[in-house]
This record gives structure tokens, C-alpha cells and sequence, in this order.
């Protein structure tokens, strides 16, 4: 056989062959596994990241006070990491929203933690009553006419997150199931509080304060690390990064005074659930952008042109820096038009 114009003999030739495709395969293998790394912020405390989702860890003499938890996998990848790197349980999960993506999985820590989240959380994690319908999306996917959404009918996010639907482990989704949404990993809060609350560990203590009924959750919690001087924030915060796509549903004015809210704490550091590490200007300008986009989109408004008229005149090419700003800056211009014409 020739390799590389080499000649080889026959084994030696499938030895080589076989090196080869188990190379490759190590390499696919490889870029399959999430990205994950956990940097230090300050002298206690760490950010842990897992592909695009990060959460945050304080370390005290006493135990860690971890906020989320992200999904089963990291948490017994991370369990491993602290376990080995210090030797100290968590003992506090703190929630920063109830959604699966940065909520679930925090069982792997229930031997040792107690779990703490805003109030709001305890609706969002109860299952509705039994025989509560299908939702309009998920009726359209009833091939069989049961009332349920087997995993061959499941589609798009049905599919993606059937796990995280699936509350009973039955194989199928009640409508029950459907409105509750994919949160049945999401260990619900032993602890919970109203407006504000201070957690103590080995003389540390992390304040979580709620943002009220902004645009993407009405569980949302700011966790501050005092002693740290850091701000942990999640999905109503960009640092240098577009605003997700159409923005949301929910209130404009709400969603800048909880901006205001986080601006007006005393912190150094912002560690977002998303993205790159920032300073309090940061919270600013992010603010400054949702401002300025309010203020385009409205005088379009009043000048009687359409959200898609809008989405080619409107520029902003003073964030033309940011992540996604190519990718998502006319959603962003038509969701802002939709928050403005909801408030009339």
C-alpha cells in the first residue's frame, strides 16, 4: 500500500489506517464536547463556563455558594472540579430565573445544598391540573388525536428538549406538561424570598435582590457578591452583545428601571449568564442602547412608517461593534416596535 508515497505492507498498512480513523474519530469526539473552563474573578470568587452559559461559585471556609446550575451534565462535571480544587460542598444553589437553560440540573448538588430562588419560581416549577389542553403549537403535532405529543410527533423545541418536558419520564407530553414548559430538572427552591435576601456562608454573605415583572422573567434575581465586588446578571443583560433577537414580551419601562436597579449597586465587575465579563459602564451603555433603539423606533412611529420600513432606516452604527449586531440588529428594531405598539 502507499501512504504519502510510502510504501507499506499490508498490516503495517492497517495499523497505520486504523491510527488514522481513530485519530479523526477522537477529534469529532472532541468538538462535540461543551467547552468548559472556570476562571477566577476576584480572590473567592469563580466563573464557570459551559459553552455559551456561564454561572459564578463563591468560595468560604465553611462550603460554596454556587449560583445556577446550568444542566445535570456540568453540575457533575463541576461537582468534580470543586470537589478536587477545594475539597468544600456546596451548600447554597442560588437561582438567577426558573428557565431550564440556566436552572436545571442542580439534583447533583440536593446531598449537600439547600436551594433558594425568587418567590415567582414556585408557579412557574408547579405542574397545571391534569387534563389541562394542549397548547396551539403543540395541538398541531396531535398526528394521533390523543391529546398528547408523542416523541415521534415531537418537532423543534419539543424534540430538542423532550427530557426537560417530560415531568412523569412516560414517554409522552401532557398538555399539563406543555404549559409548564421544559423545567423538569429544575429542582424547585427549598428557600424563597419576596424582594430581597441576604445569604450568609463562613463570614461571606451574597445578596439577591428580584427585578420585578421585566421582559424575561418575573422571577429574575440580581445576585450580588458584596464582598467582591461583583454582579451576577442573566439574559436582561448584554455586555457589548445585542439584546436576543426580538427582544421579548413584557414591559419596556420595567426592563430599563431593573437595568437602573443593577446600575445603582455598588460592584465593580458584572458577570453575565452570557458572554464576556464587563464594568457598572458597561450596564450603562447596554441601557443607553435599548434607549436609543426606544427612541428611533417611536419617532418612526409617529412618523407613520412601518416596522419593516424602520428595520432598513433605523442604524445605530455606533454598536455596530457588538456580538450580533449584523445578525440581530432588525430583529431587534421589530421587537422594539412591538413592545411600543403593545404599550398603546
Amino acid at each position: 500500500m502507499h501512504f504519502l508515497g510510502l510504501n507499506f505492507n499490508g498490516r503495517a498498512a492497517l495499523s497505520i489506517l486504523a491510527m488514522l480513523l481513530a485519530s479523526v474519530s477522537l477529534q469529532c469526539q472532541a468538538q462535540k464536547l461543551p467547552q468548559r473552563s472556570i476562571t477566577q474573578l476576584s480572590p473567592n470568587l469563580y466563573r464557570a463556563q459551559n459553552d455559551i452559559h456561564f454561572t459564578v461559585f463563591l468560595v468560604t471556609p465553611e462550603g460554596i455558594i454556587l449560583t445556577d446550575p446550568l444542566n445535570r451534565d456540568f453540575s457533575t462535571w463541576l461537582k468534580q472540579q470543586l470537589d478536587e480544587r477545594f475539597g468544600l460542598p456546596v451548600k447554597y444553589i442560588l437561582y438567577s430565573h426558573h428557565h431550564w437553560d440556566h436552572a436545571s440540573g442542580g439534583a447533583v448538588f440536593a446531598d449537600t445544598a439547600r436551594f433558594m430562588g425568587q418567590e415567582n419560581m414556585l408557579a412557574h416549577l408547579a405542574l397545571p391540573p391534569p387534563g389541562t389542553p394542549l397548547l396551539a403549537e403543540a395541538l398541531a403535532l396531535d398526528a394521533n388525536g390523543n391529546g398528547r405529543i408523542e416523541a415521534a410527533e415531537a418537532t423543534g423545541n419539543f424534540t430538542t428538549n423532550f427530557a426537560y418536558f417530560d415531568a412523569d419520564g412516560d414517554g409522552t407530553l401532557s398538555g399539563a406538561e406543555v404549559v409548564r414548559g421544559p423545567v423538569s430538572d429544575v429542582k424547585v427552591p427549598d428557600i424563597t424570598y419576596r424582594d430581597r435576601a441576604t445569604v450568609s456562608l463562613g463570614g461571606h454573605h451574597v445578596e439577591l435582590t428580584w427585578t420585578g415583572p421585566v421582559t424575561h422573567a418575573d422571577d429574575m434575581s440580581i445576585i450580588r457578591f458584596p464582598d467582591e465586588g461583583v454582579v451576577y446578571v442573566v439574559d436582561f443583560i448584554s455586555i457589548k452583545a445585542m439584546p436576543y433577537r426580538t427582544l421579548g414580551t413584557g414591559y419596556l419601562d420595567e426592563w430599563l428601571q431593573a437595568i437602573r436597579t443593577v446600575e445603582a449597586m455598588d460592584f465593580e465587575i458584572v458577570s453575565p449568564g452570557h458572554g464576556v465579563v464587563g464594568t457598572k459602564s458597561d450596564i450603562a451603555e447596554h441601557r443607553h442602547y435599548l434607549e436609543d433603539l426606544r427612541d428611533a423606533v417611536k419617532a418612526g412611529i409617529e412618523a407613520g412608517r412601518s416596522s419593516e420600513e424602520l428595520q432598513h432606516t433605523i442604524q445605530l452604527t455606533k454598536y455596530k461593534d457588538w456580538f450580533m449586531f449584523d445578525a440581530w440588529h432588525a430583529e431587534n428594531v421589530a421587537g422594539m416596535y412591538q413592545l411600543l405598539q403593545a404599550q398603546k
